[in-house]
């Protein structure tokens, strides 16, 4: 069969949240997606990207895939320079790979970690916090944590880990198979408020179990983010060292 006239790629980015309003582009809005489809418009790529994931307001993304078309013979390794060349510097492009068809950044992901950088003054009972973290894992409706925008379906989540970090806080990791609107920030705000004692363990079991509501505040966007994207080994277009080599900070350094 004659190869069509083009040719699937697989880009990882990051980005530094704090400047933009989120990833959709919105009117009037400076968002990732709008700066994406600027730079590739500049750079002659007819194909917008497709996302593996959309993130909100503030949050950041060590890891985000893209998945795009571009002309066959367009050389590879060259995209990242002539990307990057045409994005800002809190938005640049790491890798650029060519994958087989039918590779899709969102549909042809099986997992995702985020992180969530928990302060000192937040973090309250740490062993009240490992409690309601183990209640949370597993695969659960989830409808008291995310936006009702959402799809209300059965979601997994594989883990929580908790890590220390600098100044005394916590590093809240999830990794699950798919995540609702707010559902990481909405999971982090019954947690601490089970931790300072504000939610008691059995009202926030009753939330995942009986999807029972309770009163939390949702927390902020700015220490959230999207640490990578899973994928079959099959159709992994990075490697396992990449993955791990990769050195990422959310605040300008």
């Amino acid at each position: 069969m004659k190869p069509g006239p083009f040719q699937l790629v697989a880009g990882w980015c990051w980005y530094r949240g704090a400047a933009f309003a989120g990833y959709q582009q919105q009117q009037g809005q400076r968002t990732v997606q709008g700066e994406l489809l600027r730079a590739f418009c500049e750079a002659g790529l007819e194909r917008n990207p497709v996302v593996a994931g959309r993130t909100d307001r503030g949050v950041s993304a060590r890891m985000q895939v893209l998945s795009f078309r571009v002309r066959r013979g367009t050389a590879i390794e060259g995209l990242v320079d002539r990307l990057n060349a045409r994005l800002p510097v809190d938005l640049q492009l790491h890798l650029a790979r060519e994958v087989q068809h039918g590779f899709h950044a969102a549909w042809s992901a099986t997992s995702k970690e985020y992180r969530y950088e928990l302060g000192r003054d937040e973090v309250g009972d740490l062993e009240l916090l490992k409690k309601a973290a183990a209640l949370a894992v597993g695969t659960h409706d989830f409808k008291v944590f995310h936006f009702k925008s959402s799809e209300r379906r059965p979601r997994t989540l594989h883990s929580i880990a908790l890590a220390p970090a600098a100044g005394g806080g916590v590093t809240v990791t999830f990794v699950g198979e798919r995540f609702a609107r707010y559902m990481v920030r909405m999971l982090v705000g019954g947690l601490t408020a089970v931790s300072r004692g504000q939610v008691s363990l059995e009202v926030f079991e009753r939330g995942l179990r009986e999807q029972a509501n309770f009163h939390c505040a949702t927390a902020a966007p700015e220490p959230l983010t999207l640490w990578s994207v899973g994928y079959p080994p099959e159709v992994d277009p990075f490697t396992a060292d990449e993955r791990a080599a990769f050195v990422f900070s959310a605040t300008k350094t």
